[in-house]
């Protein structure tokens, strides 16, 4: 028997769906399946939480998950960008080979990022002014080229409203001003505490760190707001009362 399977990453979930068979060419297939699956999870770890659901023992698929067609199945769950909260999802279906490498590449190129992108002076002004205006400290990622790191992807979305992420690339000519200002050289990580006009430079603290997830978790907790800062309701959402949905409990594997 094969249970049904799913892994989830912050905030984003993939489902398998697969069913038992008395075909040995069916179990051959699944046992090639299950071998790549926990590749993947050793691959990913940190980012991704393993999960499964079995239909047989657990009755019907969580309704989030939507109609399931056919077995094995593969379902993306991506927090909506606008969304007041991360537990509203968007369902993507995955239809790429059953392969390690290839779930590797979706779970990581789907992640949810929050870090804002700096194209120069201006783009950076607005972040000081966005971060001020909510009172959120700032996370600065200077890096040499354009690519976000998965961990930066993560974390943004873990210290979502209780910090702001900003990658500064040197790639941008723009951006060199930047990395003189900060005293940069190369790859580095400050961040800087919600302060008035004139006091940022003051506030400043370099992560000095291996650059790993689990230190870089580390320094983001120490060092972002311990309460979400919640945006302001619009007239007629204050309006409406929240109605509790019932829940369905998904077992997991770590």
């Amino acid at each position: 028997m094969i249970h049904d399977v799913s892994f989830v990453f912050h905030h984003v979930t993939v489902t398998i769906l697969s069913s038992s068979s008395k075909s040995s060419k069916f179990e051959a297939a699944a046992f090639n399946f299950h071998w790549q699956w926990e590749e993947l999870a050793t691959k990913i770890k940190g980012f991704v939480k393993i999960a499964y659901w079995d239909t047989e023992k657990s009755g019907p698929v969580p309704a989030v998950l939507g109609e399931i067609r056919g077995t094995p199945t593969i379902k993306l769950l991506v927090p909506k960008r606008k969304a007041r909260t991360n537990k509203q999802k968007n369902v993507v279906d995955y239809n790429m080979e059953r392969k390690a490498d290839d779930m590797i590449q979706f779970a990581l190129d789907s992640m949810p990022s929050f870090v804002e992108r700096i194209s120069g002076p201006g783009d950076f002004e607005n972040f000081k002014k966005k971060a001020n205006k909510y009172g959120l400290p700032m996370m600065l990622v200077f890096s040499e080229n354009r690519i976000f790191m998965n961990e930066m992807k993560y974390l943004s979305t873990e210290f979502r409203r209780r910090a702001l992420v900003a990658h500064i690339s040197l790639s941008k000519k723009e951006n060199r001003n930047i990395f003189f200002e900060y005293g940069v050289r190369g790859q580095a990580l400050i961040t800087s505490a919600p302060h008035t006009d004139g006091e940022e430079k003051q506030n400043l603290v370099t992560f000095d760190g291996k650059w790993n997830l689990h230190r870089l978790r580390s320094f983001f907790a120490e060092h972002a707001l311990k309460t979400e800062v919640k945006p302001k309701p619009k007239p007629d959402e204050a309006k409406k009362e929240d109605v509790p949905q019932q829940k369905q409990k998904v077992k997991t594997e770590l």
